[in-house]
């Protein structure tokens, strides 16, 4: 059976190193990564940003962002919470089991397919995590309002392997 490493690399994902710069700087001081409590371990939101800040697609999902383009949004973001995992207990392949994901989609009032946008994010999860560790319960708020008009953030939790060192 292949590694939830190995399949992120065979789907080509560009997983950023949040060790270097450390994450949080340019938000605040008063952020961490990551928080783990034994096994289970809670990300700090995450957004369709790069490392240097650039945006994927900012704005309101049903206005000035199509589905397509909020999904495409929501899949990077998913790729950057890989790379948060990797900071948290140094590998995908430690992973147990997603928890939770709390989505977020800035978007009109009259945009209703929150779920479509999510999918996008939490479909990636199993394709490299596998159906059973990558399947996780999951909630879909639409928002008025995202810091720096991000239109997706991602709040995700997930087990841990008991062997796995925290960051």
């Amino acid at each position: 059976m292949t590694s939830p490493e190995q399949r992120a690399k065979d789907l080509g994902l560009r997983i950023p190193d949040y060790s270097d710069p450390p994450y949080g700087g340019r938000y605040g001081s008063g952020l961490k990564a990551f928080h783990r409590v034994g096994n289970l371990v809670e990300l700090s939101g995450i957004t369709p940003e790069d490392r240097s800040g650039r945006q994927l697609h900012p704005g309101t999902v049903g206005e000035d962002v199509t589905l397509g383009q909020a999904r495409e949004a929501a899949r990077l973001t998913a790729t950057h919470a890989l790379g948060m995992i990797r900071l948290a207990v140094g590998s995908l392949d430690n992973v147990v089991a997603l928890s939770r994901a709390l989505c977020f989609v800035q978007s009109a009032s009259s945009f209703d397919l929150l779920n479509e946008v999510s999918n996008a994010a939490t479909e990636l999860f199993i394709d490299v995590l596998g159906p059973e560790v990558g399947a996780v319960g999951r909630a879909s708020i639409g928002v008025t309002s995202l810091s720096r008009r991000n239109c997706f953030e991602l709040w995700l939790s997930f087990e841990a392997a008991e062997s796995a060192v925290a960051g």
